[in-house]
């Protein structure tokens, strides 16, 4: 899961702040749909958590998203996870 260079980068995007998705995507670059796709994996595996908030400006309801603090600790198990993902 955290092998994928654009899924990296999102966690990256909002380490230190929190985006909606359509300010992630336009920031590195990728498509809507896919930045959606990538939060919702990173959200299951609680690397990600995400609130909604009602916007003054359409979308009306945004779902903001923001990197939960994590530690990675790497094993030889984890090296093969990972390398199947």
């Amino acid at each position: 899961m955290l092998g994928n260079e654009q899924r990296l980068a999102i966690l990256r995007s909002i380490s230190s702040e929190e985006k909606y998705a359509r300010e992630i995507a336009e920031e590195l670059g990728i498509s809507r749909p896919l930045v959606n796709i990538y939060l919702k994996q990173l959200e299951k595996l609680g690397l990600v958590e995400a609130t909604s908030r009602t916007s003054e400006e359409p979308p009306y309801l945004r779902r903001y998203y923001r990197a939960v603090p994590f530690e990675l600790v790497v094993n030889l198990e984890m090296i093969e996870r990972l390398r199947r993902s």
